[in-house]
């Protein structure tokens, strides 16, 4: 099969080649000629995620993933990993969080607890969670590399490129030669691994001029850790990742790292990564009733720690609210101006709506909308209104995430399901069955 760069189209749908003919057409080309491919923003993330992939499908085949929903929690892991490796890049030498307790070490943290024995009280401020903005360019950069790896492994004829930052109302778009999905994007992780520096020694300070070891949490600077050792911190499970850091123009990166790696290990390493972020989702998913400090290593956890409304994924219900309006709004600006009904709107994140799903979006499941003035009156009884199927549309044809999704449209089921991808990846011989070609 001839190899086709990910996030670059085989062929482009009617919509953007001009062959549509609806009023939106125009647009919709301008949105494709903005966009671009996450392989093209960060080529070793594509790499990295694909090499990821490749450890999935052994882990698939060893029955280590023995089920869409197991693969749907590891592609939460995955997403995880990717961010925190992106978040490592704006490390500096200041402000890490010394702790004393267990081998001693230094951690560069992101929420207000220390990653190691999950203490929250009379620490130092030291936190280092990026601004929302930066958050949600890295998200879509990850999602973006994620769904076009996985379009590769189904090989069901998809496409997945970005818009981008402050384009406008369009995150993301995904296409195959028959249809155009325009995506409203809300993602953020659940939680973020802290790079950490060891000690041979424990750190000293001076008192009354003599040298006392520290024995208390401490704000402290690492000024050569570009050229030590690193170790990715694997919350909760007191495992660590060895890594170094890259230095290109003067930045930063732990990817490269881990593309070295040998694949067996890497497959450990992803393994790794899985369980813990396992053990935190399971905690997440029960309101924490019995997961203890693990509760302090994710965002939106509240106590002072993280706030409460930077819950992970779509689980903030400001963005429910905003990810519903933004469906409604690209539905009456291209979806319902395309005659073919080639035009289809998707709500996208890493992780699904865990808590607030039942409460703010089961309804909208099977709910359907129109124009008043595409209602016709029957005379025979004017209590009732007819209106065309085809002035019919839904909420929202797809919410796309990477552990849950939900499916209006059979075609976009096919192409996205997670049993779809855990029967490519080796899982199961019962692959779908590739739908016909009808939109609703």
């Amino acid at each position: 099969m001839k190899h086709v760069p990910r996030g670059q189209p085989n062929s482009l749908p009617i919509c953007f080649s001009g062959e549509c003919g609806c009023s939106a057409a125009p647009e919709l080309r301008r949105i494709y000629e903005a966009s671009t491919s996450a392989e093209a923003l960060n080529p070793d993330l594509t790499e990295l995620v694909s090499r990821i992939f490749d450890c999935l499908r052994a882990l698939v085949q060893s029955q280590t993933i023995t089920s869409p929903e197991d693969l749907g929690v590891a592609l939460g892991a995955v997403f995880d990993l990717c961010m925190s490796l992106l978040y490592a890049e704006r490390c500096t030498h200041t402000q890490w969080l010394y702790c004393p307790q267990g081998p001693i070490a230094s951690f560069y943290p992101y929420t207000r607890s220390c990653p190691r024995c999950g203490r929250t009280d009379d620490l130092p401020s030291v936190a280092h969670k990026p601004a929302s903005d930066s958050i949600g360019r890295y998200a879509s950069l990850c999602l973006s590399a994620i769904l076009a790896e996985i379009c590769q492994r189904t090989r069901t004829g998809w496409n997945v490129r970005l818009l981008a930052a402050g384009r406008g109302e369009i995150d993301m778009i995904l296409f195959s030669a028959e249809l155009v999905v325009l995506c409203e994007l809300k993602a953020s992780p659940l939680t973020a691994f802290p790079i950490c520096v060891f000690y041979e020694e424990p750190l000293t300070t001076e008192v009354d001029g003599e040298p006392q070891e520290v024995i208390t949490h401490k704000a402290t600077d690492v000024p050569t850790w570009k050229t030590q050792p690193l170790h990715l911190y694997l919350l909760g499970s007191g495992e660590t990742l060895p890594l170094h850091a890259t230095v290109r123009n003067g930045k930063a990166s732990l990817i490269p790292s881990l593309l070295s790696r040998e694949q067996d290990q890497l497959v450990e390493d992803i393994k790794a990564v899985i369980e813990v972020w396992r053990q935190m989702f399971v905690g997440y998913e029960s309101r924490w009733i019995k997961a203890g400090h693990l509760r302090w290593f994710t965002f939106g956890c509240g106590g002072g720690v993280d706030d409460s409304k930077n819950a992970p994924g779509l689980d903030r219900t400001d963005d429910i609210k905003k990810g519903l309006y933004q469906s409604l709004k690209l539905t009456e600006e291209y979806r319902t101006r395309c005659a073919q009904r080639r035009v289809q709107v998707a709500l996208l994140s890493n992780l699904h709506p865990v808590v607030h799903y039942t409460k703010y979006l089961q309804g909208f499941e099977d709910a359907l909308w129109t124009h008043e003035a595409k209602l016709a009156e029957d005379k025979s009884d004017p209590e009732w209104r007819r209106v065309r199927a085809s002035d019919l549309s839904p909420f929202y044809d797809m919410l796309l995430t990477l552990t849950k999704s939900w499916f209006r449209c059979e075609t976009l089921k096919y192409a996205f399901s997670l049993q779809q991808l855990y029967s490519a990846l080796g899982g199961s011989d019962d692959d779908f069955q590739r739908p016909m070609d009808t939109f609703f």
